[in-house]
């Protein structure tokens, strides 16, 4: 077994309600910093399963966004909700947060030592953990 340095590649995810209020100034797609952290809770899901690989980079390439908003003219609004209700059982305040479903692929600049088998094992369990986030 060697160390070997790979892609993993995650293609096709269909994410629903990710947060797309990027900055107090800007809308539309999550920050990248979101996906950075993604990345992290990744490598330590994988470390809790035993499975020893360092995840160092990665890429987003975005297939299809669908801004949860309703335009009217030249505005947008975001689709809101109250949720969850007070403890009177009342409505509560609204906090605005823009919601995004994204069709996306992942990929990731991947170490491990690992043979060839082993790192196919890597892809599916990574693929899985993914699958629960």
């Amino acid at each position: 077994m060697s160390s070997v340095n790979n892609l993993l590649v995650l293609p096709r995810l269909r994410i629903q309600n990710a947060n797309a209020i990027s900055s107090p100034m800007t809308w539309g797609f999550p920050a990248m910093s979101a996906f950075v952290g993604m990345m992290h809770a990744l490598e330590r899901k994988l470390a809790a399963a035993d499975i020893n690989v360092s995840l160092e980079r990665v890429g987003v390439i975005c297939h299809d966004v669908e801004a949860q908003a309703t335009e009217g003219g030249y505005t947008r609004a975001f689709h809101l909700t109250r949720n969850p209700v007070d403890k009177t059982g009342g409505t509560a305040s609204i906090v605005e947060e823009g919601r995004v479903h994204l069709d996306i692929t992942l990929i990731f600049a991947i170490t491990a030592k690992a043979t060839d088998e082993q790192r196919q094992q890597i892809a599916q369990q990574a693929g899985d953990i993914v699958a629960g986030m």
